[in-house]
């Protein structure tokens, strides 16, 4: 396996050291923090059961603070 050095701030170093296990490596540390970067919030729709007046309130919500005029997406029940 090849290596690369890579050089980081002391201040990364040391939240990279907090985050990381104790029998990990840097580079699995760094593989597990990519890997949950690939998690994608769809794949959590519906884990969550929703009454229609919790989602009324929560849709009220997101479009008031937001002034935005969201696109509710379609929600398979």
């Amino acid at each position: 396996m090849t290596s690369k050095n890579i050089s980081i701030t002391e201040d990364v170093y040391n939240k990279l050291l907090k985050i990381k296990r104790k029998d990990e490596s840097f580079s699995e540390l760094f593989l597990r923090l990519l890997e949950i970067q690939n998690v994608r919030l769809d794949k959590c729709f519906g884990a969550w059961n929703l009454s229609e007046e919790e989602e009324k309130e929560i849709w009220k919500d997101i479009t008031q603070r937001s002034g935005r005029n969201w696109k509710k997406p379609n929600m398979v029940k």
